[in-house]
C-alpha cells in the first residue's frame, strides 16, 4: 500500500487499497466480440447458454453489456464470461499486494458454494501480483491455494481491469446480469455482507 496516503481517510484504507504507481487502459484492448461468431472455450466450469448472435459487447457501466473478456484462468485454460450467459455474475476484481482483497478473498468459495446451485459464478480477476506485474499461472495458484478457492481466477493480461476500476482502488466488485448487463459496477462496501446482498438481489 503506498506511504504517501493521507492519514485523514483512515476508514477508506479499510475497504479499498490504490496502488504505488497508477496503471491506465490507455494501450490498445481486443475487441469486444458479438454473439454472431462467438465460440466457447473448453474448460472445465459450470456453463450457462450460448449466447444470442445479436449480443454485442459494450463496456462495464450500469446497464451495458459486459464484454466477452477471454483469459487464462489458474488450470491454464482459456475462460470467457459469455460462457456464464443466462448465470448470474460477481467479477471480483482484486490484487495481490491488496490487504481488503486478501481479507475479501477468503470468503469467496463460501460464496460461491451458497448460491452455485441458483445458476451463480464468482470470478476473480487479478491485473497484478505482489510486484504490480501481470500474474502468472503459479501467482493464480498460489492466490487460489492460499484463500482455498475452487472458483475461477484469472490473470488480467489483457489490461480489462484498468477500465473496470478506473480510479485504480480495489478491491471492485461488479455483478452481471444473466443477460450480461452489468447490474451493480461496483459493490460499496466492497464487503462479503454487501456482495451478498447483490448477488440474491440478481437472483
Amino acid at each position: 500500500m503506498p506511504r504517501h496516503l493521507s492519514l485523514a481517510a483512515p476508514l477508506a484504507l479499510l475497504a479499498a487499497c490504490a496502488p504505488p504507481r497508477l496503471y491506465s487502459a490507455d494501450g490498445d484492448l481486443p475487441e469486444v466480440g458479438s454473439g454472431s461468431d462467438w465460440e466457447a472455450p473448453e474448460n472445465g466450469w459450470d456453463k450457462g447458454s450460448p449466447p444470442p448472435a445479436e449480443l454485442e459487447g459494450e463496456g462495464f457501466g450500469v446497464g451495458q453489456v459486459l464484454p466477452d473478456l477471454r483469459l487464462l484462468d489458474q488450470h491454464g485454460e482459456e475462460t470467457a464470461t459469455w460462457q456464464w450467459y443466462g448465470m448470474v455474475v460477481a467479477i471480483d476484481v482484486s490484487t495481490m499486494w491488496c490487504g481488503p482483497c486478501r481479507g475479501l478473498a477468503a470468503e469467496v468459495d463460501a460464496t460461491w458454494a451458497d448460491y452455485r446451485d441458483q445458476g451463480f459464478m464468482y470470478v476473480t480477476l487479478l491485473p497484478q501480483d505482489q510486484a504490480g506485474e501481470v500474474p502468472d499461472n503459479a501467482d493464480l495458484n498460489a492466490w487460489a491455494d492460499q484463500f482455498g478457492i475452487s472458483a475461477p481466477v484469472l490473470s488480467d493480461d489483457e489490461g480489462w481491469s484498468y477500465q473496470i476500476v478506473p480510479d485504480n482502488t480495489y478491491p471492485r466488485i461488479m455483478i452481471v446480469g444473466r443477460d450480461m448487463r452489468v447490474l451493480v459496477d461496483q459493490v460499496t462496501p466492497a464487503e462479503d455482507t454487501a456482495i451478498r446482498a447483490a448477488i440474491e438481489a440478481a437472483l
